[in-house]
């Protein structure tokens, strides 16, 4: 039991690194304060921060798959593969749509699909927002954490070591 919670943790935080990371804030610019943190080197956080930012990212993680699942159904219903609606949104954006669509009932499936996701993304970064302020950090603290549990092995260690002390 305890085996498969240190798993499904750490599987987490690395699904979480990859999904949530510097990508979902991405639109975002680094303020004065989190580059002067980056300059300064390695950061110290303390077991209770260590232990917030497991459980927001646990939290973010989740809302990250529900977020990708609506996306799926979306296009589902739409009857658009992801790979499809990829290269429908690569034409979009080379204003080659009527070109590539394969007529404007797929323009119009795409379309609607893009619409639905345009919706969803807002919401999942809110949401995301809220899980982690709701483990007392912010959002600057959250993604620190996360870029030194990317880079430093030793805050990989110690967040392995509060995930396995659960």
């Amino acid at each position: 039991m305890v085996q498969m919670k240190k798993g499904t943790i750490v599987a987490a935080l690395v699904m979480g690194s990859m999904c949530f990371g510097h990508a979902a804030f991405s639109q975002e610019t680094p303020t004065p304060q989190t580059e002067t943190q980056q300059a300064q080197g390695p950061q110290e956080f303390s077991d209770a921060e260590l232990e917030s930012f497991i459980k927001a990212n646990t939290s973010a993680t989740e809302i990250q798959k529900a977020s990708r699942d609506s996306i799926v159904a979306a296009l589902e219903e739409e009857n658009l593969t992801l790979e499809r609606f990829n290269e429908l949104a690569k034409a979009h954006r080379q204003k080659q749509l009527e070109e590539v669509a394969e007529g404007p009932d797929e323009i119009a499936s795409f379309s609607s699909a893009a619409q639905q996701i345009v919706k969803i993304q807002p919401e999942t970064k809110e949401k995301t927002q809220q899980a982690i302020e709701e483990e007392g950090l912010t959002v600057e603290r959250y993604e620190a954490i996360m870029k030194a549990y990317q880079e430093d092995p030793a805050v990989q260690a110690k967040v392995r070591q509060l995930v396995a002390n659960d």
